[in-house]
């Protein structure tokens, strides 16, 4: 399957933080009005599916990914935006350069082991609330097998996730061998379970992609290398 995938990236006078991902959303969703900006619909309700724009800092620098319908959002305001406020910082006539791509999505099975590494260059929020639990009565003192088999399942339902929302049906087995440590991540004041790392897979998706919880903030996003 082909998806669109569109990359705005800013390059401003200072360098931000990670945790400036959740700013740059929060100013593009009182911005603009679409759906697909905040995931809020008219109604008061929330889009529950997989976001299609996705706000990062990657390499200290603001950026925006859009897939499918996301892009096409992306690339239709693009020329509108003159301005970037960031909490107290504002940034008047941004310097913008806009990528689009065309991605072949597939399952590589050519190979004996998983052909593609993937890096977590922001923490993984993989557990939710249900995961949670398990994880600490059952999974964190356990063995690395069984914490390996636990992240194993949860990183296939993420990959799941994301197919779904960009509208692309997996029919073959997907793999993925994790390699991941955990790390305390503060979000929205609390203290949680986050994951940084690695993790190898026959499934080839777009760089810079979230997966897990909050990728729209900016979580989970991923580096791919191929590696065969």
């Amino acid at each position: 399957m082909e998806l669109k995938v569109v990359q705005l990236t800013y390059d401003l006078e200072e360098d931000l933080p990670l945790s400036y991902g959740h700013k740059l959303r929060g100013y593009f969703a009182h911005e603009f009005e679409e759906v697909l900006f905040h995931q809020h619909k008219k109604d008061g309700g929330l889009r529950y599916k997989y976001p299609l724009i996705q706000y990062k800092i990657i390499n200290n620098k603001p950026v925006i990914i859009g897939l499918g319908s996301g892009g096409d959002l992306i690339i239709e305001h693009f020329l509108s935006i003159d301005k970037i406020v960031l909490g107290d910082k504002k940034f008047l006539n941004p310097s913008g350069k806009l990528k689009v791509d065309s991605i072949e999505l597939k399952v590589n099975n050519k190979y004996d082991m998983p052909p593609y590494k993937y890096s977590f260059i922001s923490p993984w929020l993989g557990l939710s609330q249900k995961n949670y639990n398990i994880y600490k009565t059952r999974i964190e003192g356990g063995t690395k097998d069984e914490k390996v088999k636990f992240l194993k399942k949860i990183i296939t339902g993420n990959i799941l996730s994301f197919a779904k929302g960009v509208g692309w049906w997996i029919e073959e087995s997907i793999i993925t061998v994790p390699k991941l440590r955990e790390i305390p991540v503060n979000f929205k004041n609390q203290t949680m379970i986050g994951f940084v790392g690695e993790f190898y897979s026959n499934v080839f998706i777009p760089e810079y992609i979230g997966l897990g919880k909050s990728t729209s903030r900016g979580f989970g996003t991923l580096r791919r290398e191929k590696i065969i």
